[in-house]
């Protein structure tokens, strides 16, 4: 049970499935309540995971393996810490899996990891749980309402990801 399925994120993280993807798996499995916050630990648990596993491969490595293009990403976590972490979660810019790995080989504290993570990927999360579960419900049982809640919620959902990438992306 739930062993199995914070170890997929774990998994999943090591062969790049996108965490976006394991976060519906959970919400259909699971209900938007308990996947929600079940979604929230997995994404935690391989987040940390490619993190201490950057760290102890070194920048170097990892360069040597994600490729040049991951400087850029590398000094902007370097040098934004904190910020730069909550930002790559609230848009995810560069891969999940490709951002852990990143953060640990830099001198970005473990803690500040963590708390932007959890920080930039909760609002995500939960507009995705909502999203899966009003879209379940207009598949099972359209009407009106249902289809309409769905349109209200997408509406909303993109409103505010247009409104945080022009905040975010204009710093």
């Amino acid at each position: 049970g739930l062993f199995m399925l914070l170890s997929g994120y774990v998994v999943g993280g090591f062969i790049a499935i996108p965490v976006t993807l394991l976060i519906v798996v959970t919400v259909i499995a699971c209900g938007a309540w308990l996947g929600a916050p079940l979604a929230l630990a997995g994404s935690l648990l391989s987040a940390v995971t490619l993190f201490t596993l950057g760290r102890a491969l070194g920048r170097y490595r990892v360069q040597q393996f994600a490729g040049k293009r991951v400087a850029h990403l590398s000094r902007r976590l370097a040098e934004r810490g904190l910020w730069a972490i909550l930002m790559v979660r609230i848009l995810p810019i560069a891969p999940f899996s490709l951002v852990n790995l990143v953060a640990g080989s830099t001198a970005l504290s473990l803690r500040h990891f963590i708390l932007g993570t959890m920080l930039g990927m909760a609002p995500g999360i939960v507009v995705t749980a909502a999203l899966v579960d009003r879209l379940e419900e207009a598949v099972r049982e359209p009407s009106p309402m249902a289809v309409t809640l769905l349109g209200l919620l997408i509406a909303s959902a993109w409103v505010v990801a247009w409104y945080l990438s022009r905040r975010l992306l204009a710093r």
